[in-house]
């Protein structure tokens, strides 16, 4: 609740802020400023029908799923404009006491130039940003795990983590998103969590298990869950999206669960961190034979020495979506340069900091992979981050 409280106050008080700056530098014509007015009114009026009515049924799925797409969209660009709306204000406070521009900021002409290049920006990054969230990149990375694997030499790992399926991730999207997957050509799929977004009602509206049976590969589709699958909504059952997931999707959902596959490695699912009842990992694995290549899925990257000190071969995590538009992407990098100096020790860091935000890293005999995700938690914009599948090409030589 919130999220959804915090995109109500974006919503209003950061477009009346927008709406304000802009009127002021508008000539005095009625019919300027009624359009651009009526665009912020309509704008509103989509926004607050969709917020009130979505999990009611009274409206049908496709205008819900715009009226989603209006509202996230107009989010980026208010915190864009708001930012770049921000600077000008601050330029004409330190102008006003400095001088140093010699230029009347207070004038409407001035107002209106920046206020219009302003827009150009926001939108330009707002094109390139859809453009990146609508053309996945396929990341690929040769691994080698010096450990014997009697049936299996060779291994083509495809990783798609927060696809986040729902009334924006729609089932269009989600058929592109398999599609793709598929062109990879992989011998096993891993899906570590945030399969769903908010709720599981769009799901069974849109029928989207159809694509996820088209998920169909040697050493199976296996998922575990994510921060999103334990959030409940309406009239939701617990543990309904896990169990959509599993009899409706047909995947194999691995809940602290370890499984042996081909007699020849073993794959380990991960509970989310919002699990009450979830394992350690040295519960989870007993019983593995870790002479064996040992393959984890996690959702959220937190506390990566436990797949490593517990003997995981190759560990693979999602969640943070490389913190999906700039400069959220540019603040995660900072907190884990800070958090990698050692000053912050484990237990006092914020949880939205990470050893590894996004990328690859070899931690001890450990080959750990943080995806950006393939889908998105809101907006549809990827501003300076990606949209990516992983594909592994594991290499098993001794």
């Amino acid at each position: 609740m919130r999220v959804f409280f915090n995109a109500i106050i974006v919503q209003i008080f950061l477009s009346a802020y927008i709406y304000w700056r802009g009127w002021q530098g508008l000539p005095d014509k009625n019919y300027i400023k009624i359009p651009y007015a009526s665009i912020y009114i309509i704008e509103l009026t989509i926004y607050f029908i969709g917020f009130f009515t979505s999990g009611t049924g009274l409206l049908p799925f496709d205008a819900l799923h715009n009226f989603a797409w209006v509202g996230t969209s107009w989010m980026i660009f208010t915190i864009y404009m708001t930012v770049l709306l921000l600077l000008y204000d601050l330029l004409k406070y330190i102008n006003k006491k400095k001088n140093i521009i010699p230029i009347d900021l207070k004038a409407k002409k001035s107002r209106l130039i920046y206020f219009c290049s302003s827009l150009l920006i926001v939108c330009a990054s707002m094109g390139y940003g859809s453009y990146r969230f609508w053309n996945p990149v396929v990341t690929e990375m040769d691994l080698t795990v010096e450990k014997h694997s009697p049936n299996v030499k060779n291994l083509r790992v495809v990783v798609a983590t927060d696809i986040h399926a729902g009334y924006l991730i729609d089932k269009g999207i989600i058929s592109m998103y398999v599609d793709k997957i598929m062109e990879q050509k992989p011998d096993i799929i891993l899906l570590p969590g945030d399969i769903i977004d908010y709720d599981v009602k769009s799901l069974y509206e849109q029928h989207m298990e159809t694509e996820f049976h088209r998920l169909k590969v040697p050493y199976g589709v296996y998922a575990t869950t994510g921060n999103h699958e334990y959030i409940e909504l309406g009239d939701e059952e617990k543990d309904e999206k896990i169990h959509w997931l599993s009899k409706y999707a047909g995947l194999t959902v691995l809940r602290d669960t370890t499984i042996l596959i081909a007699d020849s490695f073993y794959l380990v699912g991960r509970e989310d961190d919002m699990c009450e009842t979830r394992k350690s990992l040295p519960q989870i694995m007993q019983g593995v034979n870790k002479d064996l290549p040992v393959i984890v899925m996690n959702h959220e990257p937190h506390r990566l020495y436990e797949e490593a000190d517990n003997g995981a071969d190759i560990a693979v995590y999602g969640h943070t979506h490389n913190g999906q538009f700039f400069p959220v992407n540019t603040i995660m990098a900072i907190s884990s340069a800070i958090y990698n100096t050692g000053i912050i020790p484990e237990d006092k860091k914020l949880r939205s900091m990470y050893e590894i935000p996004y990328g690859y890293k070899k931690k001890g005999n450990t080959h750990v992979y943080v995806s950006s995700g393939l889908g998105l938690a809101g907006p549809q914009f990827r501003i300076g981050t990606v949209s990516e599948i992983v594909v592994l090409n594991v290499n098993f030589t001794k």
